[in-house]
């Protein structure tokens, strides 16, 4: 389908490339079948008419059943993703199987239907309790049938997330490094000179590459800095969507203890936005002797989402398209894409389509709650020190939000609030020297007095 010359992409191609998703979300919609269905079921059986206690008995076993294999089904998905990440092939072959099992289904739906209908006529012989097992299987087949034929049609097609000719954070700079006390840097992994480290850990979408600046100041400062490239980021953002929290937390928590294992003390950590996040969520296992936090992201969701969200989120979509509706010929977007993609060609009819089909996977922002709610609860245990770093007019990380998770931590935090937006630590922004002097202060602070 084309829009002013522009390839806008169909219903079939906006659910490609989301198997494990859609996977996970028929597991979803299935347990909450089987939810409703013992629940319903528990109340007819209350019921003095055997022929509704017939009926409510049948929802209680296929229920269970349902609920059973919708949580095998979860598992599956979880485990799939996990050890499939970015493996087109093994994908394509968990799609066959997922569509094939599901007409297999819809056939044995049939025959469900078949059966409750025998067992409700000829065989219950004026057996209301009988009659009633038979309608229930009648109806428990009739929603599998329409349930298993609807999903086996809507399985995705496994493509690449990113189309031909849209590399994205495909330079050097976006790589993790590690720079010694002297400013020397190494791709390969920490430096052997023994001293004190800082650990950076960059945010959401980001790379390494938005805190060079600072791991530059750091080491002039005597630090060694190591600034590692979180799962699922940079080169490497096609496999996202197969991420979770606990592939970040495991990078941040490897690269902390390998420092200590090296024997560097004392150790800072530094997170900027969601790293900040992940700083304070691994705060417990990593063990810094100091933690900054530049405009911390804080999501915080009222107890109520919380427990209505596993009703909820069965009727959400696989994903989200947040670039569907851009106007790739306006010159600050076309700035703004070729500042994070160099050399991207926005005149390539392939491209242009690529960034408008490009479909992000509900559960992978759903990683950005759980994040925050990590080190929400992470931070009333922290007792190191605390500086925090956060721009008046942010727009990401707000204000207010980042005043409610500072103040969860048991001892008073620094707080250092800047005339900035979120981007404090940009080349072009107006308080970057001002945040880095700073956190070069409080890190100099963890070395106690000087000998002299």
């Amino acid at each position: 389908m084309a829009h002013d010359g522009v390839h806008v992409p169909s219903n079939h191609e906006r659910r490609r490339g989301m198997t494990w998703e859609f996977a996970d979300l028929l597991g979803r919609r299935l347990v909450l079948w089987a939810a409703l269905s013992v629940l319903v079921g528990a109340a007819l059986l209350l019921l003095g008419d055997p022929f509704w206690r017939g009926v409510g008995l049948q929802a209680v076993v296929w229920g269970a059943i349902d609920g059973a294999i919708g949580l095998v089904g979860r598992r599956g998905a979880a485990r799939g993703r996990r050890l499939h990440a970015g493996d087109l092939v093994a994908t394509r072959r968990e799609a066959r199987r997922i569509r094939r099992l599901l007409w297999v289904n819809a056939g044995l739906d049939v025959a469900y239907i078949v059966g409750g209908f025998v067992l409700a006529g000829p065989i219950a012989a004026g057996d209301p309790f009988l009659a009633g097992n038979g309608w229930g299987i009648v109806a428990q087949g009739a929603f599998l049938l329409v349930f298993d034929a609807l999903h086996a049609r809507l399985v995705p097609d496994p493509t690449p997330m990113l189309p031909p000719g849209l590399e994205l954070f495909a330079g050097p700079e976006h790589e993790p490094f590690c720079l010694d006390p002297a400013g020397d840097a190494s791709a390969d992994g920490p430096t052997t000179r023994v001293g004190p480290a800082a650990l950076l850990v960059h945010g959401y979408g980001g790379t390494p590459a938005e805190l060079r600046l600072l791991a530059d100041r750091l080491a002039a400062a005597g630090w060694t800095v190591e600034v590692p490239l979180l799962p699922g980021f940079g080169a490497e953002i096609a496999g996202l969507p197969d991420r979770r929290l606990e592939d970040w937390i495991g990078a941040i928590e490897a690269a902390g203890h390998g420092l200590q294992r090296e024997g560097h003390r004392p150790l800072l950590v530094v997170g900027f936005s969601m790293g900040a996040t992940l700083a304070l969520a691994t705060e417990r296992s990593v063990g810094p002797d100091g933690l900054v936090l530049i405009a911390p992201f804080s999501w915080p969701v009222n107890r109520l989402l919380w427990l209505l969200g596993p009703v909820i989120r069965p009727f959400l979509p696989t994903g989200v398209r947040p670039m569907s509706r851009l106007d790739l010929d306006a010159p600050d977007v076309r700035a703004g894409m070729e500042g994070f993609m160099p050399g991207i060609d926005l005149d390539d009819p392939d491209v242009r389509r690529g960034l408008l089909g490009l479909r992000v996977p509900i559960s992978t922002l759903e990683q950005l709650f759980r994040a925050s709610r990590a080190a929400d609860r992470a931070a009333p245990r922290v007792d190191r020190p605390v500086l925090a770093v956060q721009g008046r007019s942010d727009a990401v990380s707000r204000p207010e939000r980042t005043q409610r998770l500072l103040a969860r931590l048991p001892h008073r935090p620094e707080l250092l609030e800047l005339d900035g937006g979120h981007d404090l630590l940009a080349a072009d922004s107006p308080v970057r020297a001002a945040a880095e002097d700073r956190v070069v202060d409080f890190a100099t602070s963890l070395r106690g007095p000087s000998p002299g």
